[in-house]
Formats: C-alpha cells, structure tokens, sequence
C-alpha cells in the first residue's frame, strides 16, 4: 500500500513541480516571457521626465539656444498626431546641440526616459550610460532614440522641425 501511494504522489508531483501541468498557478520565471497585451502596453503612463510643454507651429518648434549654455539637458513635451511626445535637448561641450526622445528602442515601454549625470544620459530602466557627445547618433540598442544630432540654430534659437519629431512617435 505504501509502495503505491509513493507512486501515486510522485506521479502527481513530477507535472506540479516541472509546470507541466495544464493552468499552473507557477509565475514565468523570466517576466519578459509574457509579451504584455495592448491593453497593458497603453495603460502605462509616462513617468520620466516631462519637461516643459512646447506647441509645434509652422512644422517646427522654436527653442531659446541660450537655455542650453548650462551643459543641462532640457525636457520637453509637445502633442504629434494625438499623442505626447517627450524629448530633451542638451549642448555638449563641443557646442553641440543634441535633441533625442526622452525614451530607447529596449526601455521604452516602461515610459521612464533618462536622467542626466554629469557628462551622462542614464537609463532610469536599465542604468544604461551614454555621454552627450554620442546623443543622437546611433540608433538601436538602450540609447535615447535620435531626433537629430544637428539641430539648426539660425538667430540665436534651436529648430526641431516637425518631421525628426515624427520619427520618434511610436516610442509614446
């Protein structure tokens, strides 16, 4: 009898503790094994940085480049498409200004963007680093999703036009 009870429970154990078994309560072992439903994906709110609201007019927005002398990254956010687009702009210290998305291609869906440390754009995601100097030139991977790494300054404003914001849209 108690030979075919130890049968018996580990025929019923083995499916339980291997999750073999149909509707097991066990949780993924990996969170990123669930891909989460659209439902979810348009729940999450946007918790990063949400800088100053700016309207886009004539195509383009029209930002004061002496706000950038202080080597600080600037956060922005317009509405595009009805939707809000959060970006920052920031002046390395080559005297370059840089605008990205305040989002990556890898972390976007947690909607947190980046933090500025020093010379550095981070991750608030993952605690991926990237210097300004390197801001809007790659594209892929955990860096912030370029908007353009030129901008043009014409009488003492920035000018993001309207199109470079296009490309990003789909990461909000």
């Amino acid at each position: 009898m108690k030979k075919i009870f130890s049968i018996i429970f580990i025929l019923i154990a083995i499916p339980l503790l291997t999750g073999c078994s149909k509707g097991s309560a066990l949780p993924p072992e990996n969170k990123y094994d669930q891909k989460p439903t659209q439902e979810a994906i348009q729940e999450v709110k946007f918790t990063g940085e949400k800088g100053v609201a700016v309207d886009i007019a004539d195509s383009k927005i029209v930002l004061d480049s002496k706000t950038f002398d202080d080597g600080l990254a600037h956060y922005y956010n317009t509405q595009l498409r009805g939707k809000t687009v959060y970006f920052f702009v920031v002046k390395d210290k080559d005297g370059i200004y840089r605008a990205a998305a305040n989002a990556c291609q890898v972390c976007a869906n947690s909607k947190m963007g980046f933090e500025q440390d020093g010379n550095f754009m981070v991750c608030n995601t993952c605690g991926n680093k990237y210097p300004l100097e390197k801001i809007a030139t790659e594209r892929g991977g955990c860096n912030p999703v370029p908007i353009n790494p030129n901008l043009k300054i014409k009488d003492g404003q920035v000018i993001i036009d309207q199109s470079d914001l296009n490309q990003i849209i789909s990461f909000f």
